[in-house]
């Protein structure tokens, strides 16, 4: 592709993303260019607008690199009570997908619902990217890892590392997990392998991955951990939220991970789907499960 050209499909240009925030700011000083300066902020990328989001919530940035990947590490400056538990957000699985056949360039969201949860969390929080994610890109960066092995046994310990990471740099002796539909996957499976989670908490999670491709007609994702699969106890509280009109994961996908660990709380909510209305609810729903017993 010839630098600065958008691809068929593709109405801004990658170079662009990089430079775009800035040069939409020196172009609305000219009310000529105020319509330019609209198409220039429009053309930021998913990860440009998650770093404003979260640079909005008054989170710090940073980079860390484990078990041979990248990701990044969102947090609310100023150390916390030892005693007060980090709650670390992870985000769902984004686009893997290109048009449900050609693996995405940048599976990255454009809708980071995890982390407009932990907007609304009166705690100690910190928001977890996942590997080769907002474009934490590296040589062992290839597709697979956000399609077929997205919650690969790699993936995982990645990912478990940098919440170990998370937790000192809190200076919390414990932590909540916190998933959205595939970063639920990703909670459990971090959970298994931390001494010191309090609490495993997920919204809208496709925890029985096999029954749920096989719900929507995907081929398996081969390379990856199924939680419904697993064979290690879960000694934590570990409360799942659903929505009564979620479509893209039923609740009735999930029945074999709850017949495995029917201890695990699972809640369905009325007149909720995938994205509606978790956010702004959030506040209400936070203070009734870290309530409970």
């Amino acid at each position: 592709m010839v630098p600065g050209i958008a691809r068929k499909g593709e109405l801004c240009p990658r170079p662009l993303t990089f430079v775009v925030m800035r040069v939409a700011i020196v172009a609305m000083r000219s009310a000529s260019s105020v319509v330019m300066a609209l198409f220039l902020a429009g053309c930021a990328s998913n990860t440009t607008r998650i770093d404003t989001l979260a640079g909005t919530l008054g989170l710090s940035r940073s980079v860390l690199e484990t078990g041979g990947f990248h990701s990044l590490l969102y947090m609310r400056s100023g150390g916390g009570s030892p005693d007060a538990p980090l709650a670390i957000f992870i985000e769902g699985d984004g686009v893997p997908w290109r048009g449900g056949t050609e693996p995405s360039a940048d599976p990255t969201t454009g809708n980071p619902l995890a982390l407009k949860l932990l907007g609304q969390t009166p705690a100690p929080a910190a928001y977890l990217s996942r590997p080769c994610y907002q474009e934490m890109t590296g040589p062992r960066c290839t597709p697979e890892r956000w399609t077929m092995q997205r919650y690969s046994d790699e993936i995982v310990s990645s990912m478990t590392a940098a919440a170990r990471t998370a937790a000192t740099r809190a200076n919390a002796r414990n932590v909540v997990l916190v998933g959205y539909s595939g970063g639920g996957v990703l909670a459990v499976l971090i959970a298994e392998r931390l001494d010191n989670v309090a609490a495993v908490i997920t919204v809208g999670a496709d925890l029985d991955i096999d029954a749920w491709a096989q719900h929507h007609g995907y081929l398996p994702l081969s390379g990856s951990l199924n939680p419904a699969s697993s064979s290690v106890a879960h000694p934590w509280p570990e409360i799942h939220l659903y929505g009564a009109r979620d479509t893209v994961v039923p609740v009735a996908t999930t029945a074999a991970y709850f017949a495995r660990f029917p201890h695990a709380q699972r809640r369905v909510m009325d007149d909720y789907d995938h994205v509606c209305c978790w956010v702004e609810h959030w506040p209400a729903l936070w203070q009734e499960i870290r309530s409970a017993p």
